[in-house]
């Protein structure tokens, strides 16, 4: 028999080798070493790169440690690092200790996966690839330069340890200068034997598509080269066509766009081209349209049809009477002042005047397109709409009427055509800040702050421009005006700023352009707001377009995992894509796949995506019976959403806005 000495030591054994075991097993789940030789928690980037989403941890140590983790069960890097790593930090906490040269902790990036077709770079196979993400960091070009070359380093070091050799890498490059790490770092990286590439690069490297057409149609027009870091400063005129080397967040009124990195189906770029009847299209470089960059300078005649594009020349004859056919004047509702106080959007039925007598409230004239289609969706779908308010028109127009801000936008009315651009410009940004110097009704501010604290107590909240110059069925408007947050407890001077802000964004330079190109009376316009709650921590976002034809309509859902933008997609960041092509349909085909990773691709949301399609198909229904029916217009219906996961499981879908949009048909 053994004794008890022995039975304890043999014990201790057992006990030590099930410790030793589990150790092992939760190395191999969680390690670095298995992850990239199993191709664990992959995705597809650009529908054919298989890619992890990965973090540098001990980066203020000597030896920094590389994690790969599955991004469908973390959302973001931030949540990898307080929930997986249990730090319990915050995403502000996460920021800063990101951002920083001299504090950084963690290195956020995205690891491709070139393996089953290494690129071949002057002789040499690159199996793989890294990609920064841009979290604004305060790196001088030295810093970030000897940042990106240690991640490099650190990751070659990693993926020799889980596969027994040595690899090469390529790092990927924005092209935009205010971005990090950007092309400027390319001689210094080269240098150090890691060749750089810019995303569009990547994807032609990978086989992906040079040319897309967004939005079909044809123009007449200069064709127009916008350096990357110039299209925020570049003016052009309704008479030219655009070639932008890196997409801006918004383009004046032009007769082409044509941008040199990828955009998204239902950014605004594209949903203003559909509403404007401009073509618009993205080209990896000007040497995937054959003829573009020779025609650079030079009038020309653009054809897209959804096969093909044609380049030719024009006559100055032929462009005028073009330009003279298309030109649009739209006319907008009458601005009512009448109306004071808050308007809660829930009282009264935007579908029977008869019903309360306070429909009247519910008009664009009153409280702006934006807060009358919200109060339309939150009486029709109250299980889909948070609660809305409204500050009406007549305050603005206290505002307009303050100090010297009238007699300037008078001057400015009077003068126009006689200014240059610069001059204009300067006009409005006089006209703008007189209308920070001024005063609200201090009565609408406490009724505002009560409401605030009544129905939002603690939350944090958006204040959304409302004019009646935006969201129409014949006008979108797609981002031409501001909105705020703000914590529903912020003291009444910082409430005050805020409108003021929402107030002046009425006259910003791109506004006026966007109204001078429709013949708009710029007297008319009016600005109201929309308050409601803001959505933080999403589980995804999306824009829903209802694309009519003869008979039906097609649903295109647009979504990203998060927060990451589907309107203005930020860092070559690609959302999913997925069209039933009729209203009926329950089945859908796959225009892309995020590149960040699935949103309703996955299992777990199929039914919350078929909900969401049908809801499209009610909201289209509904606000086609308001749509005006003439010309070449036909109406679909835009939708901005978000997927919130219940606490009791499940998912929720909140409509964020809903409006008519217009879409000119291609001749």
């Amino acid at each position: 028999m053994l004794g008890n000495d022995e039975i304890e030591r043999g014990m201790k054994l057992i006990k030590w080798g099930l410790g030793t075991l589990l150790m092992v097993l939760c190395a191999r789940l969680l390690s670095a070493q298995s992850v990239y030789q199993d191709r664990q928690f992959q995705f597809l980037s650009f529908e054919s790169i298989p890619t992890w989403t990965g973090v540098a941890t001990d980066w203020d140590k000597p030896a920094a440690k590389i994690h790969l983790y599955d991004a469908i069960q973390y959302k973001g890097h931030a949540q990898y690092i307080s929930v997986a790593l249990k730090t319990g930090i915050t995403f502000a906490q996460f920021k800063e200790q990101v951002r920083d040269h001299a504090q950084r902790k963690y290195m956020p990036f995205f690891l491709f996966d070139l393996r089953k077709k290494p690129p071949v770079l002057e002789g040499k196979s690159y199996e793989w690839a890294i990609r920064i993400e841009d979290y604004a960091y305060r790196d001088n070009a030295q810093q970030m330069t000897e940042t990106t070359l240690r991640l490099l380093k650190t990751v070659q070091d990693y993926i020799r340890q889980a596969t027994g050799k040595t690899s090469n890498g390529i790092v990927i490059l924005s092209t935009n200068p205010e971005s990090q790490p950007n092309v400027a770092l390319a001689p210094a990286l080269n240098q150090a034997g890691f060749p750089n590439k810019t995303t569009n690069q990547l994807v032609t490297l990978m086989g992906g598509e040079k040319v897309k057409i967004l939005n079909a149609g044809t123009g007449f027009g200069y064709l127009r080269y916008v350096k990357a870091g110039e299209e925020t400063n570049f003016r052009p005129t309704a008479q030219d066509i655009v070639v932008y080397a890196q997409t801006p967040l918004r383009v004046p009124p032009v007769n082409g766009i044509i941008t040199l990195e990828a955009q998204t189906p239902l950014s605004h770029i594209n949903l203003l081209a559909k509403n404007r009847g401009t073509f618009n299209l993205y080209a990896l470089d000007t040497a995937a349209i054959p003829g573009l960059h020779a025609r650079i300078g030079k009038l020309t005649r653009v054809e897209c049809t959804d096969q093909r594009i044609t380049l030719h020349d024009a006559t100055l004859k032929e462009a005028e009477a073009f330009w003279a056919k298309h030109q649009v004047k739209v006319e907008l509702p009458e601005p009512n002042f009448a109306q004071k106080g808050i308007v809660d959007l829930a009282k009264g039925d935007p579908f029977n005047s008869a019903s309360s007598g306070l429909f009247l409230l519910l008009e664009p004239n009153v409280i702006g397109a934006k807060a009358a289609n919200y109060a339309i969706i939150q009486r029709r779908f109250p299980a889909y709409v948070r609660p809305g308010f409204a500050i009406p028109f007549v305050y603005y127009q206290q505002v307009i009427q303050q100090g010297n801000v009238a007699n300037l936008i008078d001057a400015l009315l009077l003068e126009k055509a006689n200014l240059t651009p610069a001059e204009t410009e300067k006009r409005l940004e006089n006209i703008r800040a007189e209308i920070l110097k001024a005063k609200i009704d201090p009565q609408m501010l406490v009724e505002v702050s009560e409401t605030l604290k009544t129905h939002f107590p603690g939350q944090r909240i958006r204040l959304r421009s409302s004019t009646n110059c935006e969201d129409l069925p014949s006008f979108n408007g797609a981002g031409l005006y501001l909105s705020k947050g703000l914590d529903a407890d912020e003291i009444p001077a910082k409430l005050q700023n805020r409108i003021l802000q929402i107030y002046a964004a009425v006259w910003t330079p791109h506004a006026w352009a966007e109204r001078e190109y429709y013949f708009i009376d710029h007297r008319k316009v009016a600005m109201a707001i929309l308050i409601n709650e803001a959505y933080g921590e999403e589980y995804a976002n999306g824009v829903v377009l209802t694309v009519p034809d003869m008979l039906d309509f097609a649903v295109v859902v647009n979504a990203q995992f998060g927060e990451a933008a589907v309107t203005n997609p930020e860092g070559g960041q690609v959302p999913e894509a997925l069209v039933f092509k009729s209203s009926s349909a329950t089945k859908y085909t796959i225009e892309s796949k995020s590149n960040l990773h699935d949103v309703f691709l996955q299992d777990s949301l199929a039914a919350t995506l078929l909900e969401l399609k049908d809801l499209a198909v009610q909201v289209h229904r509904d606000f086609k019976a308001r749509a005006p029916q003439y010309g070449k217009i036909r109406y679909g219906v835009d939708i901005e959403f978000k997927v919130v996961r219940r606490r009791e499981g499940g998912f929720q879908i909140y409509i964020k806005q809903a409006r008519l949009l217009g879409q000119v048909l291609p001749e």
